[in-house]
């Protein structure tokens, strides 16, 4: 999709995001709660995109590390390019407080772990069982977090 641009969430969005979320996620869509402290978590880093909103993005920068916690996009608008921009916005809030980047994804996500290594993301590790139903998660790192674009 083009002619997207990524923008700040507040918390005027956030029926809009519980909506996404829960579509986009399932069974692990954050409560209500959950995403309320997102929006008031120092470092923290909340992206919106589409009207109306069709995916999200939520990241966290403690000391120089960027902590991708997670992006969800909209089933009807996947494979067009809206996490790519969503995970470029998230590095561009980043830049110059960032240095490297760190996330977990699960074993049993497959597209979603080739996207990140498509963006840099190297798998690094496991963590067993790290997910309330019992599914490993792969932990990523990508370092440098900033890569030439002929690298991209």
């Amino acid at each position: 999709m083009t002619g997207l641009r990524p923008y700040p969430l507040t918390r005027a969005h956030r029926n809009e995001l519980l909506l996404v979320q829960a579509g986009a996620l399932g069974a692990e869509a954050w409560t209500a709660g959950m995403i309320d402290e997102e929006f008031d978590r120092p470092g923290g880093i909340l992206l919106g995109i589409g009207e109306p909103l069709c995916g999200f993005a939520c990241a966290w920068v403690v000391l120089d590390e960027l902590h991708l916690l997670l992006i969800a996009v909209e089933a009807s608008v996947r494979r067009q390019g809206v996490a790519a921009h969503l995970h470029e916005a998230l590095l561009d809030e980043a830049r110059g407080r960032a240095s490297a980047g760190w996330l977990e994804v699960r074993a049993d996500n497959l597209p979603a772990g080739a996207f990140y290594e498509r963006h840099g993301w190297e798998p690094v590790g496991t963590r067993r069982r790290y997910y309330a139903d019992g599914c490993d998660a792969i932990v990523m790192r990508r370092a440098p977090l900033y890569q030439p674009a002929a690298n991209r």
